[in-house]
């Protein structure tokens, strides 16, 4: 849930990337990090054990303007992919305002994708929150693979009720990055907004 800095008049809002191993979580990250001005962000940590790795840092957007006078600032998060993590997983999530559900459009991963969900569900439910219940949106990743699922077949899977907004994304070439971290962002805002 969002935090509120009276001294900075800043409302900070947490963003989780969710999603299977490999599916480009990071590589999001990364890509916005490179892009967001010096001025606007933190800097970017790495929180790595011996077989994980959690990216995250911190940055004032200039376009989504301010809440009630305050500037907003969005923490983003990874998630390590790998379900015996799950630990981890738990932990990020806690306090999440808005998650970007990052899928692998790869034929072999339809399966990891939908099991990635499952357990966000599941891990949610350890704060008592229901993934419906919070600001989300989905990134079909990895859209440049010959081979890649047809929207239609990932969409059947991930979001059968069509009530979810989703983005075609090639995370490597910074296609379709910032489109579902605006999206999220305004659903935050409005329904912090709904709130006040």
């Amino acid at each position: 849930m969002s935090t509120i800095n009276f001294s900075a008049k800043e409302i900070n809002f947490k963003i989780v990337y969710y999603g299977p191993g490999l599916s480009g979580k990071t590589t999001n990250l990364k890509r916005i990090y490179d892009q967001v001005p010096g001025e606007s962000k933190g800097e970017m940590v790495s929180l790595a054990t011996e077989d994980e790795r959690t990216l995250f840092f911190d940055f004032l957007p200039l376009d989504l303007g301010k809440v009630n006078g305050f500037k907003t600032r969005f923490h983003l998060y990874t998630v390590p992919g790998q379900v015996f993590y799950n630990s981890s997983r738990k932990l990020i999530l806690r306090g999440v305002d808005g998650i970007v559900f990052v899928a692998d459009s790869a034929p072999n991963r339809l399966r990891a994708n939908a099991e990635s969900l499952r357990n966000l569900r599941d891990n949610l439910t350890e704060y008592n929150l229901k993934l419906s219940e919070i600001p989300y949106v989905i990134q079909l990743n990895k859209r440049d693979l010959p081979d890649a699922l047809p929207v239609p077949m990932i969409k059947q899977v991930l979001d059968p009720k069509n009530s979810v907004e989703m983005f075609e994304a090639v995370a490597s070439e910074f296609k379709g990055v910032f489109e579902p971290l605006r999206a999220v962002s305004k659903l935050v805002l409005e329904r912090v907004q709904q709130r006040a």
